[in-house]
């Protein structure tokens, strides 16, 4: 009997935490409208401030964008170690969920035990 209320804390905890989460995700989504509103009336030092680095997404940072003045042996020359970050860099980003989930199982086991 004590196990189960172990896991339905848990699991209101867990539940607790993904609400908050999508809260956060869509005031910050406001926000921005608002300051897209403020930056009309700002210096450009405010905007660049506010907006540095706030449009990245997850494909940005995974795709590699070649710079103009490279030649062609830079390319060749960097190609092993460009594909040894892509490989690593995606298998943290698959790992991490797989990791937290793991995580929680665990914890979940432990309480139970």
């Amino acid at each position: 009997m004590n196990a189960k209320k172990h896991f339905w804390q848990l699991a209101f905890g867990f539940l607790l935490l993904v609400v908050l989460a999508l809260m956060s995700a869509w005031n910050e989504q406001r926000t921005q409208a608002g300051m897209m509103a403020q930056m009309m009336g700002g210096s450009m030092g405010d905007m660049m401030r506010m907006m540095h680095a706030s449009n990245i997404t997850l494909a940005d940072l995974l795709t590699w964008k070649s710079e103009v003045g490279m030649t062609q042996g830079a390319k060749q020359a960097g190609s092993f170690l460009m594909w040894v970050h892509t490989v690593t860099t995606n298998t943290i980003f698959l790992l991490v969920p797989v990791i937290l989930a793991g995580t929680v199982f665990l914890l979940i086991v432990w309480q139970l035990r």
